[in-house]
């Protein structure tokens, strides 16, 4: 309990998407208080969920609103709390729904909604037996004032360490935009806005660091040129925003560049992702050597890549004991993409015996948290109906299916009022087009 110093931390000893969904809320608060209310939103859905799980019930209704009732009819929440459920439903009713509100009405449901959050975990710690006593803990200012005052101090500032906290907040904005996002265009243009302003302040902290550009690196060519070895941390991680595809500004022969002067330079965290660089260029003969270098470090992007290393065959010989023990270790540093790779090797049974237990195991895993591939993959069902649809597609694109010509008429000449109208429609012309 010592570590817990505050309303994050505490937040964070309940289930992972809660302390995702409450650190992002913070985070967004004064960006965007619309999404963080929407966290809030999910962290009162998921709190329904655990005290349904806790008291081995099964909720007859979807509606957030009947399973509060619900909770509360079988007792497992009581007066108090039931009133603090639906307030919180309320108040993020206001912030899902209506667009009208401004930002600062917004910015009021967002802050008491924080409270409110923050009393039923309490409640919950207590009730789903988390512990006997409540941790004491301060509330943070996250994405508040501060990071407007960064802003404003950077715009006339020389200390590239500003610029540098500036690129960090602007990245973590991105990525609480992205999780959102999925099929959201909204928040996916809203990320990539994040990133962009990342990268331009790495790119700012770099100049003021080294007092060189990142153009000046990639001209090199790693040739006689001297940066400072404090800006190795911010170079990298303009690197890694434009290969991770966030922005667009380098291609990829210029990100090895850049990563090989860090490389060359004993930055080791760049050994991994300058030898997934090449492997990308398809030089596999430099991507094996930086893979498996001595002083790669350890990291889930690591052992990722030595899986996909081991079990491609393009860059050395299939190893099929080193590719699951790979991605076995990226699993177990929390790798979803990992657990997918894991859940098709054992259902395909090509480099290990075939094992649908552990194949559901692991995709089962992924999906949980959150790899949308592997619902696809998992859901037979899914891969059926596509293939249907596909045919359908595949049958309309072919021209295969014919529609016919609708009857139409030129008007050439003046016809009588009892005639029969030209539209073949068999009516007299009066009643018919003469009207």
């Amino acid at each position: 309990m010592s570590t817990i110093n505050n309303d994050q931390q505490f937040a964070a000893l309940f289930k992972e998407s809660i302390a995702s969904d409450y650190k992002n809320a913070l985070l967004l608060m004064n960006v965007n208080p619309d999404v963080s209310l929407f966290k809030f939103r999910k962290i009162l859905e998921t709190l329904c969920l655990l005290y349904e799980q806790r008291h081995s019930y099964k909720f007859t209704s979807k509606n957030l609103c009947e399973q509060i009732n619900e909770l509360a009819d079988i007792n497992a929440i009581h007066g108090a709390d039931r009133e603090l459920f639906h307030s919180v439903r309320e108040l993020t009713n206001d912030g899902v729904h209506d667009k009208a509100l401004s930002d600062e009405e917004l910015l009021n449901k967002a802050l008491a909604s924080r409270t409110k959050v923050l009393d039923l975990l309490e409640s919950a710690y207590l009730s789903l037996g988390l512990g006997e006593r409540i941790p004491k803990y301060e509330l943070i200012n996250e994405g508040g004032q501060e990071y407007k005052d960064l802003w404003f101090n950077s715009l006339n500032s020389c200390d590239y360490k500003k610029y540098l906290s500036l690129g960090i907040f602007y990245e973590k904005v991105g990525e609480a935009f992205e999780s959102q996002a999925l099929e959201d265009r909204f928040f996916t243009a809203r990320a990539q806005a994040m990133y962009s302003f990342a990268a331009e302040s790495y790119k700012s902290a770099f100049q003021l660091c080294s007092k060189k550009t990142v153009t000046d690196v990639i001209n090199s060519g790693d040739k006689q040129i001297t940066i400072a070895q404090a800006s190795h941390q911010i170079l990298f991680k303009y690197a890694l925003l434009c290969l991770n595809n966030k922005v667009n500004t380098l291609l990829i022969s210029e990100i090895t560049i850049i990563l090989n002067v860090l490389a060359k330079r004993g930055f080791y965290a760049a050994y991994a992702y300058l030898g997934w660089c090449h492997y990308l260029s398809e030089d596999y003969k430099k991507a094996h050597k930086y893979l498996t270098h001595k002083k790669a470090e350890n990291t889930v992007f690591l052992f990722q890549r030595l899986g996909v290393l081991y079990s491609s065959g393009k860059a050395c010989p299939i190893n099929s004991d080193k590719a699951v023990e790979s991605f076995q270790k990226a699993v177990m540093l929390g790798c979803n993409q990992s657990m997918f790779e894991l859940g098709k090797i054992y259902y395909k049974g090509e480099l290990v015996p075939k094992d649908d237990e552990l194949a559901q195991h692991y995709l089962c895993q992924a999906i949980a948290t959150g790899n949308l591939k592997a619902v696809l993959y998992l859901d037979e069902k899914y891969l059926k109906i596509r293939e249907l649809f596909s045919g359908l597609l595949e049958e309309i694109k072919g021209d295969r299916v014919k529609i016919r010509p609708q009857k139409s008429y030129t008007k050439t000449t003046k016809l009588g009022r009892n005639e029969p109208c030209l539209c073949g429609s068999n009516v007299k012309y009066k009643n018919c087009c003469g009207k």
